[in-house]
């Protein structure tokens, strides 16, 4: 059993179950946050932590849509992060008390290494996430290359000032053919269209508003919907996630997987709908769709 604690001692914790190597994160969010050069993290599962003392102090800051970091509220320790959609903790290392037992692994985000800090250890180095990210990580190995068209776009749309949608597809017709096709002949030239996997889609819009994206996916279902004989009401879900020109200030522009977070649980609320639903981002709070 692992055992650890906060700066003041009044939060206390067990971990009854193994945890998974140590990674050293370089994000900008993890340099905020823990007010260091990287933030040192293991998985931990669910169920398989428990506070012995403290829970109550516990209050947690939203860094990034769906991602929670939790601290204790008196003496401001960083003691775990959670997203909604993981089934396991991003625990932080520095609150263990003695050897847990675990060595690092690597290092990821090192495109952002602190400048005054310098790597001297032999471990593997990415410059985002591993190549070989596992399944449940945020952006996964299929997204890498939507990753990286998502952090020029955020950065071209802050120098003009302008806008930037993303629409997720998900379809489950598989009698469609031509998905690609039917999808970009609905858009410009300047976006971007991503098969992810075999039913689902990422469209980049650049320069587009909320409601401009609204109307451009209202187009594509329309396009696909035109193309199958599919008689049930759930093959076709959409998300949608805007970040309009106010919003692309530095931390949003670094950390180009908020967007794709936003348009994931947009979709998500999408399918537990029971009619072809189009949901942006910005209406879950009033239950509003499409």
């Amino acid at each position: 059993m692992i055992n650890g604690s906060c700066l003041c001692g009044r939060v206390k914790y067990e971990i009854r179950g193994e945890m998974g190597p140590i990674t050293h994160c370089h994000c900008p969010s993890c340099q905020k946050a823990h007010a260091t050069a990287f933030s040192s993290v293991s998985r931990v599962k669910v169920g398989e932590l428990a506070f012995t003392a403290g829970e109550s102090l516990l209050k947690f800051y939203e860094s990034s849509p769906g991602k929670k970091r939790y601290f204790c509220s008196n003496c401001g320790s960083q003691i775990y992060a959670k997203r909604e959609e993981q089934d396991h903790y991003i625990f932080r290392m520095g609150t263990i008390d003695g050897d847990p037992g675990i060595r690092p692994a690597q290092h990821i985000f090192t495109r952002y290494k602190a400048p005054w800090y310098n790597m001297h250890d032999n471990i593997p180095e990415f410059s985002e996430w591993p190549v070989d990210a596992p399944a449940s990580a945020p952006i996964r190995k299929e997204k890498q290359q939507l990753h990286q068209r998502v952090l020029s776009a955020l950065a071209l749309a802050a120098r003009q000032g302008t806008a930037t949608s993303l629409l997720l597809i998900n379809i489950s017709d598989a009698d469609i053919s031509g998905i690609h096709g039917l999808i970009s002949m609905n858009v410009r030239d300047s976006d971007v269209v991503d098969q992810l996997d075999h039913m689902l889609f990422a469209v980049l819009l650049l320069y587009t508003d909320s409601s401009a994206a609204i109307i451009l996916a209202e187009r594509i279902c329309n396009t696909l919907k035109s193309a199958t004989t599919h008689k049930t009401e759930s093959w076709l879900k959409v998300g949608v996630a805007t970040l309009r020109a106010a919003q692309l200030h530095k931390e949003y522009i670094l950390d180009s997987d908020q967007i794709i977070n936003m348009a994931e649980q947009a979709l998500n609320a999408s399918k537990e709908r029971s009619n072809d639903k189009i949901i942006h981002y910005n209406s879950l709070g009033s239950g509003t769709s499409v």
